[in-house]
């Protein structure tokens, strides 16, 4: 039922940029957020860094997005917080950032000193040596 106390038609669904519901009398996307479903224009805007927007830096995140690493605003998908200060640093190192957990704290919402502790926890987890590879082919 929705507000209105009519019946609904609810549709979830995965894509690449998050979990999504559809409700067929409301007719809008919603977006799962911290546990819950929100309206798509309750969902802030990231801000992505400039150095970020550059013809190379979209060509290498355009890569981590078709593979379903990054959603279109640049935002993790179901990745540990080892795994992300790892993918941080690899497209740190590919755009020559040198302020690599500054920027990517920043954009991901995490304190960038927990982000370079995240990577320093990664090196010493042998799952993460997987991950490195399959990011070596990407």
């Amino acid at each position: 039922m929705d507000r209105d106390g009519k019946p609904t038609f609810n549709i979830n669904f995965h894509g690449p940029v998050g979990s999504y519901q559809y409700i067929e009398n409301f007719g809008t996307l919603n977006q799962f957020k911290d546990g819950e479903y929100v309206d798509a224009e309750e969902v802030k805007e990231v801000e992505i860094p400039e150095l970020l927007k550059t013809d190379e830096a979209k060509d290498v995140l355009g890569n981590f997005i078709y593979n379903r690493l990054l959603t279109e605003e640049l935002q993790p998908i179901d990745l540990s917080k080892p795994e992300q200060a790892i993918l941080a640093r690899v497209i740190s190192e590919r755009l020559e950032i040198k302020d690599v957990w500054q920027v990517f704290g920043k954009l991901w919402n995490i304190p960038s000193e927990s982000l370079r502790a995240y990577y320093n926890k990664a090196l010493e987890q042998r799952k993460t040596l997987v991950f490195q590879d399959k990011l070596k082919n990407i």
